[in-house]
């Protein structure tokens, strides 16, 4: 939602209307969307973890081939369908609709993206070359989470040969350089902007975006509380019962992290009167990581059957379809967003149940192209990876 309303906002004809619809607490939770990515890195960092934990343990060593698989089963695991979705962003987007406002030259790639910093892709860099030509721009994510994965072993190898005391020590010293980093960045940056999309507080100045917001030493917090959550998993056992009292306060003290991730910065959405440089610049510094930790608690509880009705929900058969094709939709999505608003005739004209309307087919849309990729491309790709390396 968040994407569908971003990716629209250069093309809206009436934003004196979309500033008054940022007043809202609705309108907060969309604005507070980006925390949505966090929780990614966190089950990432997670289901790292486990997983490499649970096949050292199947061999009963670690070996060098394990180690080898560990990298090749990721990169296959997500390298073909990305690739095939920024070649189709590359070559066949200028042929996908047409009119006044459609990129007809270049499609939706920039032209630094078809000529120069295409390879980026192929090896997971383009958030750190060049990345405001960055192919597939949501693609930072993969970047970052292929990077966490290449030296997750730092921490993993540690835990597997029984100094826990040592793994947990470097995925925590993980958290403080994305505290460090973020906090270093915006002290010597007084005047970056912290509230704008693209995050440039000047035409000659640093951008929030290219800066901080894809950086992987900025970002990397989510993903080591996910490592934590996972050797903390391990540690106590699925089996592992929790007192009640204790079960309690630490959701209590989560639904409290996330509450300030959400609505902590609603006064510079109302501008009653916002918050202060200090303020901010605490909150952007300190809040992912609170946010992680919020989510590092609910999906440990869960993982052990503490999660109570959230456990339940999340259990529910409904979601294994969505499950399946999250990655190719995610991949697929932004270039349904762009089609539509690329192929409109005139600027979108911002009101509330039209945007309801566009997300709605966006969602349906991104969701019935990803059943295609995953069926015709990602899942032949994932059978032939076990089989070729018998997982």
């Amino acid at each position: 939602m968040a994407h569908s309303l971003l990716f629209g906002l250069s093309y809206t004809s009436n934003m004196i209307d979309v500033m008054v619809a940022k007043r809202s607490i609705f309108f907060q939770l969309i604005s507070s969307a980006q925390y949505s990515v966090d929780t990614f890195f966190v089950l990432s960092g997670f289901l790292t973890a486990i997983s490499f934990i649970r096949q050292v343990e199947k061999e009963k060593k670690l070996s060098f081939r394990l180690m080898i698989l560990y990298y090749i089963h990721r990169y296959i695991r997500l390298t073909p369908t990305f690739l095939l979705v920024v070649l189709i962003s590359i070559n066949l987007t200028p042929y996908f609709g047409n009119g006044p406002m459609y990129p007809v030259e270049q499609g939706f790639e920039s032209k630094g993206c078809r000529t120069q910093t295409w390879w980026t892709s192929l090896v997971y860099l383009g958030n750190l070359v060049r990345p405001d030509e960055m192919c597939l721009n949501i693609a930072w994510y993969l970047h970052n989470d292929m990077q966490f994965h290449w030296i997750a072993p730092l921490t993993l190898i540690p835990f597997i040969h029984g100094r826990k005391f040592l793994s947990f020590l470097i995925a925590v010293a993980f958290i403080f350089i994305t505290i460090i980093s973020t906090l270093s960045i915006l002290l010597y940056y007084p005047n970056m902007s912290l509230n704008e999309p693209t995050g440039r507080a000047h035409n000659d100045g640093p951008s929030f975006y290219s800066t901080i917001y894809i950086k992987p030493w900025c970002r990397i917090s989510a993903y080591a509380i996910g490592l934590l959550t996972g050797y903390t998993t391990v540690i106590t056992g699925r089996q592992y019962q929790m007192k009640k009292r204790y079960q309690l306060l630490g959701t209590i003290i989560s639904l409290a992290f996330i509450s300030i991730c959400l609505f902590a910065s609603y006064p510079d959405s109302i501008h009653v009167p916002g918050l202060s440089r200090s303020e901010s610049v605490t909150y952007v510094t300190f809040s992912r990581t609170l946010w992680s930790i919020a989510i590092g608690w609910l999906l440990f509880l869960c993982s052990t059957n503490q999660g109570g009705i959230v456990n339940k929900i999340l259990s529910w058969p409904i979601w294994f379809p969505f499950a399946r094709l999250n990655y190719s939709c995610y991949l697929i999505h932004a270039t349904i967003i762009y089609m539509m608003i690329f192929n409109q005739t005139r600027p979108f004209y911002y009101q509330g149940y039209l945007f309801m309307n566009n997300f709605i087919a966006q969602i349906f849309l991104s969701y019935f192209a990803a059943i295609f990729v995953s069926t015709f491309f990602e899942t032949p790709f994932f059978i032939i990876e076990k089989k070729l390396f018998k997982r």
